[in-house]
């Protein structure tokens, strides 16, 4: 388990709470135009609950480690990840 101040990867960056904001008003713009894209509503609500974390806790927590890398994970990371995955596949089937 590790507490994570930072993004992804333990990535620090200054104002991140406000980054985070912002994409997900982004993110729910999407959310707004493509109802029924469940890619969009998963990288909101993974977004949202990193974002809630932070704001209660300053920290998130990542309890689930990727492989033996050292690099650690939460779920609302992979809601994040499988949501933008869906996003992308989505927008490259209809662009075939």
């Amino acid at each position: 388990m590790v507490e994570n101040t930072g993004i992804s990867f333990g990535i620090n960056l200054p104002g991140i709470v406000v980054a985070e904001i912002l994409a997900l008003v982004i993110v729910g713009v999407f959310v707004i135009k493509n109802k029924n894209s469940l890619g969009w509503w998963l990288l909101l609500l993974g977004g949202g609950l990193n974002l809630r974390e932070r704001l209660l806790f300053g920290k998130v927590t990542d309890y689930w480690p990727i492989f033996k890398t050292g690099i650690y994970n939460n779920i609302n990371d992979y809601l994040i990840f499988i949501g933008l995955v869906m996003v992308i596949f989505r927008k490259w089937k209809k662009s075939k």
